[in-house]
């Protein structure tokens, strides 16, 4: 008798690997590395991140240690913010466990030295959104578009329909990343250990196009 044991898709194997990690690290003061009081399997998990994304995690750390990931989110002319994820709630009675709200985007301003100076040119920000799954940034278009593209084989099932990582994109594998978007993830997804290295900002919807426009702080 042979028993046949079914592995995770990659996008299943992140989403519970992210969901693991602890629900609280304490303070989260300039001063203090919130890594260092993780216990030791977290730390592993943690390890496990940074051999499945080699070229974004440390980067990705690196810009929330700057404070370069602002979340925005958007409210109307009364105050209340938007949450166009309740109103989605309402129209289906099998929510997803995992969910964006698809009123707050991030920004992530990158930090590259200039060419002729040792200072920092943070002008340049990125919009981020989760729930899409995508980067305005150069680095997830080539991640997303690659020279040699094999053909998608995605057949829904209840292995990816759980799994927040990847947002709404397709396929079973790992989903394209940058830096950038890795980072938000984080942010969104590990609050507890990354939560307070993210600037809020409560803004209207005017205020959001001037964003997005690039008329950011």
């Amino acid at each position: 008798m042979s028993i046949t044991m079914s592995l995770p898709t990659s996008r299943r194997f992140i989403t519970q690997l992210l969901d693991a990690l602890p629900s609280s690290a304490g303070t989260h003061d300039a001063a203090t590395n919130p890594l260092s009081s993780v216990p030791e399997s977290a730390k592993k998990q943690l390890l496990s991140l940074q051999v499945l994304f080699p070229s974004e995690f440390l980067p990705a750390l690196d810009l929330l240690d700057r404070r370069l990931v602002v979340r925005l989110k958007i409210s109307d002319e009364n105050g209340n913010t938007r949450n166009e994820d309740s109103a989605a709630r309402n129209n289906s009675t099998t929510a997803p466990a995992h969910d964006y709200t698809p009123s707050s985007i991030y920004y992530v301003s990158s930090a590259q030295p200039r060419r002729h100076a040792s200072s920092y040119d943070t002008s340049t920000s990125y919009q981020v959104r989760l729930r899409a799954w995508n980067c305005s940034c150069p680095a997830f278009a080539f991640a997303a578009f690659p020279a040699v593209h094999p053909e998608p084989t995605y057949q829904p099932s209840d292995a990816t329909e759980d799994a927040w990582f990847g947002g709404v994109s397709l396929g079973e594998g790992i989903p394209p990343v940058c830096k950038h978007l890795l980072a938000c993830v984080l942010v969104e997804k590990c609050a507890g250990l990354f939560g307070g290295f993210v600037v809020e900002r409560e803004v209207g919807v005017e205020e959001a196009v001037g964003w997005a426009a690039g008329w950011g702080d």
